[in-house]
């Protein structure tokens, strides 16, 4: 993947060719926070939404004063572009993070 930006990015440099533009894209993995610890996750380009498999979650972004909090089989799409920390409540918390990469975004290059 990186070589093919890297070479995107050559001809556009080299012919003036427009940056390619990435499609829509979908990632999802799963994550595990134990009873009483808390994860932070980083903030991706995109809509991030949570959905919790099991137990409860408490969600914070960072400089947001609002709270969620999230049960099983619940999901919250954060609105936040910042920081969000999940917090395992009663139980272990099992979730699935969801991050949608915005269709057409035009590929930077990364000189600039």
């Amino acid at each position: 993947m990186q070589i093919a930006h890297q070479s995107a990015t050559l001809m556009s440099r080299l012919f003036g060719m427009p940056m390619p533009v990435r499609s829509h894209v979908t990632r999802r993995f799963s994550a595990t926070v134990r009873k009483g610890a808390t994860t932070a996750i980083p903030f991706p380009p995109g809509r991030v939404t949570l959905h919790c498999r099991k137990g409860e979650a408490w969600i914070t972004h960072d400089g947001d004063p609002r709270d969620v909090l999230l049960h099983a089989d619940e999901s919250y799409t954060a609105d936040n572009p910042r920081r969000m920390t999940v917090h395992a409540l009663k139980t272990d918390c099992f979730f699935d993070v969801q991050v949608e990469d915005a269709a057409g975004v035009v590929l930077q290059d990364p000189a600039h």
